[in-house]
């Protein structure tokens, strides 16, 4: 095999190595874990958390034990004394309380656990980039839909894509801005000329 032939078969090597490289997939940024910090508060705390994902409760101070109302909606595991990780099991609200070493409590979460609309918010962008009013809620299993749009035909598309993503489960707020306007009926000008009278006709 001479110099050419290998010089050739190593150019394709490497054409067939960068279309290989061009067909995979674009590598997602890792996304970032929901994180809340506890406070050492007697106010009751809030934590939002997408059924089917978690978030990581950071404790500034060390916790004997914690404790959720309804295991049902959301599982706590105690990582360390000063981290816990808390999982969305099922739609609604509960309570994450949280105990010192003296048995006093430290810190109480309010959990929510509703749908995951952050797939829905980013087809929403896709679709409709210049519809920049749009906010997408999670009311535990439905979605609520607030804010503007441009047009009702713009409100039509929204709501669509919606109901695609929970089905008869769509809480629709939006409201056309600016809002169309009424067509006032056409005023009439009677014109009187000098001179004319008019006459009274009575039926029969």
């Amino acid at each position: 095999m001479n110099r050419g032939t290998n010089h050739l078969m190593a150019m394709m090597m490497r054409i067939s190595l960068l279309a290989g490289l061009l067909l995979l997939p674009p590598i997602a940024a890792k996304a970032e874990a929901l994180t809340y910090t506890a406070k050492h508060s007697g106010d009751v705390q809030h934590m939002r958390i997408p059924a089917g994902k978690s978030a990581i409760v950071d404790v500034p101070f060390p916790i004997k034990r914690a404790s959720l109302a309804n295991p049902d909606i959301a599982d706590a595991i105690v990582l360390s004394p000063k981290q816990l990780y808390v999982t969305g099991k099922g739609f609604g609200m509960t309570n994450l309380t949280l105990w010192g070493k003296d048995e006093q409590v430290m810190s109480v979460f309010d959990v929510e656990v509703g749908l995951d609309v952050s797939r829905l918010e980013s087809r929403l962008n896709t679709l409709l980039p210049d519809e920049e009013g749009i906010r997408v809620l999670s009311t535990n299993d439905h979605v609520t839909l607030m804010g503007v749009v441009s047009s009702s035909y713009r409100m039509s598309q929204v709501t669509a894509v919606a109901e695609a993503f929970a089905p008869k489960k769509v809480l629709n707020f939006l409201k056309v801005h600016p809002e169309p306007r009424e067509e006032s009926p056409a005023s009439v000008v009677v014109e009187v000329i000098r001179g004319t009278s008019v006459n009274h006709v009575t039926p029969k």
